[in-house]
């Protein structure tokens, strides 16, 4: 069983929403390519919900990718931590409620987590990223093969983005 959890999720059709499935996608035939696919457990969805907790079990490491409207240019990389407050819906919840789940099913906290949050601009209802986002894409996958090349919490944490 992989060590690592990496789980995308994002709307297709809603322009720059697609940012956490396209990153997903690529990084996923980078490591299939260079032969490291197999040390990580890949999860891609539309949204994260309360099943998701499970994948969690046993994972010494998890990012959550996403794209952000609020998010600074061109991605932002941090830890994350469970609610302390419950979440108050199981549609689209945030990483850190899937985290609260995990400890309060398991009895346990989770493994180090991590956000990588990808700048988007334009999330009407279209196909196709805009060029803001095209470009974050980029920065975001240079960045995430080093993350992937180095799946450590220590490795992590010193690449994390500083808070404002």
């Amino acid at each position: 069983m992989s060590e690592t959890l990496l789980t995308a999720w994002g709307n297709t059709s809603r322009g720059d929403d697609a940012l956490g499935p396209c990153l997903f996608q690529r990084l996923e035939a980078w490591a299939l390519s260079s032969g490291m696919a197999g040390r990580f457990e890949w999860v891609l969805d539309f949204q994260l919900q309360i099943d998701h907790a499970l994948n969690l079990e046993g994972k010494t490491l998890a990012l959550y990718i996403d794209a952000g409207q609020d998010t600074p240019a061109p991605f932002s990389f941090s830890p994350i931590f469970p609610l302390k407050q419950p979440w108050h819906t199981t549609h689209a919840m945030p990483p850190e409620s899937v985290l609260a789940v995990f400890e309060r099913i398991s009895q346990k906290p989770p493994c180090p987590s991590f956000t990588l949050c990808l700048k988007g601009e334009d999330f009407g209802l279209r196909e196709g990223l805009s060029a803001a986002a095209q470009n974050s894409l980029e920065c975001a996958l240079i960045f995430a093969q080093k993350l992937l090349e180095n799946p450590t919490p220590e490795a992590w944490l010193a690449l994390a983005t500083p808070p404002p």
